[in-house]
């Protein structure tokens, strides 16, 4: 009887310690549980094209991501791309309007993602006159 009762309460404990880790998100060494290997990535570039008189920059636009659990989902433009992280399925990006600029994207700004794959959104924010 003893044995069995150790037994348990050695599963007991493992049982707690294992709730413990995966609540607070952690296991062993503070490595996540739910890692980002399990998430594709988008890579997001926004380019501005300013011509003789616009005057904004990349950074004046703000991209937002529309996907299952994007991160970040809201991020300043850059044109060295920004990494995305999301779950597998269906996503869309789209930019902040700034008067005067017409926005393109690239076919990989929509349409859905696996796990593990990577792809690359380009957008190319154009100044034209008024």
């Amino acid at each position: 009887m003893k044995f069995v009762c150790t037994l348990f309460l050695i599963s007991l404990v493992y049982t707690i310690a294992s709730s413990s880790a995966i609540a607070s998100g952690f296991g062993s060494e503070n490595t996540p549980l739910i890692s980002d290997i399990n998430k594709g990535t988008l890579i997001v570039n926004l380019t501005t094209v300013n011509g003789d008189e616009g005057k904004n920059k990349s950074s004046d636009f703000t991209v937002n991501i529309h996907a299952n659990d994007p991160i970040p989902t809201t991020f300043k433009g850059n044109s060295s791309g920004t990494a995305v992280k999301l779950l597998m399925g269906m996503y869309s990006v789209t930019t902040s309007s700034i008067p005067n600029y017409n926005s393109s994207f690239s076919s990989d700004c929509t349409g859905g993602i696996m796990n593990v794959e990577t792809k690359t959104c380009n957008i190319v924010n154009t100044y034209s006159n008024p």
